[in-house]
């Protein structure tokens, strides 16, 4: 039976097949792009033109969409276009064709801790994603979640998200998001930052190998307290994610740990052994990678309903999926940071928690710290960040999460040529390829094991590089006539651009040997100049 509504064209252009969902910002819908030919998600906001009212969510729906169009990441959802019809915003985006992960949960039951941390590692690496681009997602749930088909997630729903230069979209009294995920900061109007999406992490990983949100109570003023005040509630299910999710919902920002401290410790986890102790990162409250901070003195309005469940094509119960696997861990070092800015104690007042007081965000901040991480195999760089209070220059840095394909050539790894002088940090995140699915098993970045290398001997002439294993992360910085030979990544590869040029990466194996190819590596590519 098709839904109401449906068979409406769009723009002259998206014509609406069903209603996937409808959440508390819109109805989401699955259309057809006559243009591209393919199916996408059509976000349709609840608004009209009439009031202030209207505006306002207008307004935080063309933000949700800035938001995420400026992240190029594989476990974020993507947005395709920005229309107005009809006296209407419509968002396009991406068709994840999965359930949401609540949705999931409800079906199979909470999972393992090495899936879970599995997941984590994704979610993580999304997050340093949104945060690069100066934003804070604000309410990392598992509804807020999608999973393709393969059981990677994407984070999604970002119609809260705090923007760098965009003003307060929330009224008097109000704070959106899930309050059972909300660090303690943003109830207590203290400054909220890359640690509060964090602590959403941590919550989320502990719901989902348990199946019970840790501060989950049957009323809104005993979360509000619950989250505030008590201990989290960690069921023994979790195992060895217990460390992570204990530090990672530790009421001070200060005291949680770093994203790099984080993502080491789920990896112990995903490869079935236990986490070193966690400690707290020096710098917490500045983001390792240019993230937002934000100050915000507010209450509390719980959004119950999420769009996320409704951007996914999958309208019934599912069977589990197979989690995407993870490779081995890079090497990763902080960026320096800022001493942490002096906090100050906040009295909490119940009718504040109620909606008696006005809620006011006051500013949003870019914090630009860039200073180079060391061990790059082409030595190190001297460009900073300037501060904003200084007179001279600032540098800029701009992120990119890309998906490298195992049965690709090269693959051009940033959407700008580079100029001269640009510092460039090539860094492997997460995933895993082999170039022989039937009989290796996948790698990460460092390429197959000696062993498996030499069981290939035979084909050894289908390398890209004779002297790097099979499998090996390649990038090569072209700009002469002839580009120049390829580089091992490694965990991380460092280099200063001597000239204009273009990017590129690959894996090592030959563009005619790759029938047996599988897989791909997240990789990030940060560039400053």
């Amino acid at each position: 039976m098709r839904s109401a509504g449906a068979g409406r064209l769009i723009a002259e252009r998206y014509l609406l097949l069903d209603r996937l969902g409808r959440g508390g910002m819109g109805t989401v819908w699955r259309a057809r792009d006559h243009v591209l030919e393919r199916e996408v998600a059509v976000k349709e906001l609840h608004v009209s033109s009439d009031g202030d009212e209207h505006h306002r969510r207008l307004r935080r729906a063309v933000r949700e969409a800035r938001t995420v169009a400026r992240v190029h990441h594989p476990h974020v959802v993507g947005v395709h276009d920005l229309v107005e019809y009809d006296d209407r915003l419509w968002i396009t985006m991406e068709l994840i064709d999965g359930p949401s992960l609540d949705r999931h949960l409800a079906a199979v039951g909470p999972l393992s801790p090495p899936r879970t941390a599995a997941l984590g590692l994704q979610l993580l690496s999304a997050l340093e994603a949104v945060h690069a681009v100066g934003a804070l997602h604000r309410d990392i749930k598992p509804a807020n979640i999608l999973l393709r088909p393969d059981g990677s997630a994407v984070l999604t729903d970002f119609g809260i998200a705090a923007l760098e230069g965009d003003d307060s979209l929330t009224t008097a009294g109000e704070l959106l998001g899930s309050i059972g995920y909300m660090a303690p900061e943003r109830l207590t109007a203290d400054e909220v930052g890359p640690p509060s999406d964090l602590w959403a992490l941590g919550a989320t990983l502990s719901a989902v190998a348990s199946g019970v949100a840790p501060f989950h109570r049957t009323t809104q003023a005993a979360a509000l307290h619950a989250v505030t005040f008590a201990e989290p509630n960690i069921p023994d299910r979790v195992g060895p994610l217990r460390p992570i999710v204990e530090a990672l919902l530790h009421k001070s920002p200060d005291q949680r740990p770093s994203a790099a401290a984080v993502r080491d410790a789920l990896r112990h986890v995903a490869d079935g052994a236990e986490p070193e102790p966690l400690t707290p990162s020096a710098g917490a409250r500045t983001a390792e990678t240019h993230a937002a901070t934000v100050r915000v003195p507010q209450t509390v309005a719980d959004v119950s309903q999420s769009d996320t469940a409704t951007m996914t094509g999958m309208r019934s119960p599912v069977t589990a999926p197979t989690l995407v696997g993870v490779g081995p861990e890079p090497t990763v070092v902080d960026h320096a940071a800022a001493p942490p800015p002096r906090r100050r104690r906040v009295r909490w007042w119940w009718p504040v928690a109620a909606g008696a007081a006005s809620a006011l965000i006051t500013g949003l901040f870019l914090a630009l710290t860039d200073a180079p991480p060391s061990g790059a195999d082409d030595g190190p760089s001297d460009a900073r960040a300037t501060p904003a209070t200084s007179a001279t220059p600032t540098t800029t840095t701009t992120t990119t999460m890309l998906s490298v394909q195992s049965a690709q050539g090269w693959q051009r790894a940033t959407q700008t040529e580079l100029r001269r002088g640009d510092t460039v940090t090539v860094r492997y995140s997460t995933g895993t390829w082999t170039v022989d699915s039937t009989r290796l098993p996948g790698v990460g970045s460092l390429g197959h094991s000696a062993a498996d290398d030499e069981s290939l001997r035979f084909a050894w002439d289908c390398k890209v590089d004779a002297t790097a294993p099979f499998g090996t992360l390649l990038g090569r910085f072209s700009g002469n006539p002839k580009s120049l030979p390829s580089h091992r990544v490694k965990r991380e590869w460092r280099f200063r651009a001597a000239r204009e040029g273009t990017l590129e990466l690959r894996i090592n194996d030959g563009d005619t040997c790759m029938d047996d190819n599988k897989g791909a590596l997240t990789v990030s590519v940060l560039v400053t100049r």
